[in-house]
Formats: structure tokens, C-alpha cells, sequence
């Protein structure tokens, strides 16, 4: 349903030997504010409790929308280009916020995990653990991998991995949202902002997938901009008469 659309024409192609990830500054940059934010956080409220639960919350907020920027950029992107003919889409900026999105979400389930290292509970473990497949699961499904996309049955099996793994983010954001709205919780507006965040994202890949169904279909009318290229009437010749 909200399955990660990356078209060779917005990804292209890097070589990756031995599925070694370069981090990009983009990648880089993503997951340092998101490190920053969970140590800034620690060092303003202390190495306590109350900090790792304060710095995770940040993190978790903070991926929540890196991971709608790498839903929506594909989409916008190819809408955009579709509209304005001179627009060259960034190339892999849909993959590099991929990336970022799991950096980021990696150093989340860092800091839910830390405050659990001497005494683990089994909640905790079982969350990280599934977290960190289903992140693992992701990135490695949108490497650009030539000896992949040229197997049909391969690339079919990548793009389900990743479309369940953006499936499964998007429903996490999606219920907790609705959760903390309809129940007995006190009003926070980033839940609000969130649920309609999602929606909006789910509506824009629904727009690009009905766009690339209906391909735009360029006029033939005569108008002053392609006069120009109209052929000019050239002398008629009279016919010879013997």
C-alpha cells in the first residue's frame, strides 16, 4: 500500500562491491542530527531514566520524519518533473533518505536499548531486535545492486521486502498516532501532525501512481508557440501542357 516506487530513471545505478554502504553527507548529516538530539538530550537531563526516555522519544520523532521525506520525494519529484519539463530530479535522493531514515532509526533503538543493557527486559529486546531486522531488511532493499535487477524473480522479491518494511513504519506511525488521539492521553499535536502527515503521503504515491497510468499527452492544436514549427506552403507547380 505504501510500497517505495524507485525507478531506475530516479536511482540509477552505483556499483557496490560487497555491499559496502558509502555514507553520503546526506546520510551523514541525517544521522547526526539525530544522534545530537539524543546526546544533547542526555546531557541536559542527565544519564537517568527520565533522559534516555526523553532522548529516545526525540529520536523517534525526529526519524518519523525523515522517513515521510524519503515517502514523499519519489513522488514529488516525478510529479514535479511531469509539470515543470527543465526540473532534473536530484539523483537517489529517494535511496540516500532510505538510508537516512534507518540511521536514524538505528540510533532510536540505541537509545531505547542502552538504558536496558545491565538489566534487559524481554519487552525492550524483542522490540530492538524486530526493529533492527525489519530497518536491516529495508536498506538493503533499496541497494542498487546490478546482478539484482536484472533477475525479474529477485528484483520482484526485493521490491516486497521493501514495500513491507515501508508497510510496516507507516502502520507504526499510523496507530500509535490514533492511539494516543483516541485515548486517554494528554494532547500532543505532534500525533495529530504525524496521522495527517501519513495520510498526506499515502495520498501523494496514489496521485504519482495514477499519473504515470495516464502518461500526458502532448497538444496538437496550432497555437503561437508551434506555429513556427508548422511547414511553410511552398510554390504550387501548374501542370505542362504538351
Amino acid at each position: 500500500m505504501v510500497a517505495l516506487d524507485y525507478y531506475t530513471s530516479l536511482l540509477g545505478h552505483i556499483r557496490i562491491p560487497r555491499l559496502k554502504f558509502v555514507l553520503t553527507p546526506l546520510v551523514g548529516v541525517i544521522a547526526s542530527v539525530s544522534a545530537g538530539l539524543v546526546v544533547g538530550t542526555l546531557l541536559m537531563r542527565g544519564f537517568s531514566e527520565n533522559g534516555f526516555r526523553l532522548g529516545s522519544q526525540l529520536a523517534w520523532r525526529y526519524a518519523f520524519f525523515v522517513f515521510f521525506a524519503s515517502l514523499v520525494s519519489g513522488p514529488a519529484c516525478r510529479i514535479a518533473a511531469r509539470f515543470i519539463p527543465n526540473f532534473i530530479p536530484p539523483p537517489s535522493l529517494s535511496r540516500r533518505l532510505v538510508w537516512g531514515f534507518c540511521a536514524s532509526y538505528g540510533l532510536y533503538l540505541l537509545s531505547v536499548f542502552l538504558p536496558n543493557v545491565i538489566r534487559p527486559s524481554a519487552g525492550a529486546t524483542l522490540m530492538v531486535l524486530f526493529g533492527g531486522v525489519v530497518v536491516s531488511v529495508m536498506a538493503l532493499s533499496v541497494a542498487p545492486l546490478k546482478r539484482v535487477s536484472v533477475r525479474p524473480k529477485v528484483e520482484s522479491a526485493r521490491r516486497a521486502l521493501l514495500a513491507t518494511a515501508a508497510g510496516y513504519f507507516w502502520l507504526c506511525y499510523s496507530i500509535m498516532a490514533l492511539a494516543r488521539i483516541s485515548g486517554p492521553h494528554r494532547p500532543d499535536a505532534f500525533y495529530d501532525i504525524s496521522l495527517c502527515l501519513m495520510v498526506a503521503a499515502l495520498l501523494a504515491r496514489y496521485a504519482d501512481q495514477w499519473l504515470s497510468l495516464h502518461p500526458a499527452v502532448e497538444s496538437k492544436e496550432q497555437t503561437v508557440s508551434n506555429l513556427r514549427q508548422l511547414p511553410l506552403p511552398g510554390p504550387v507547380s501548374k501542370p505542362v501542357s504538351n
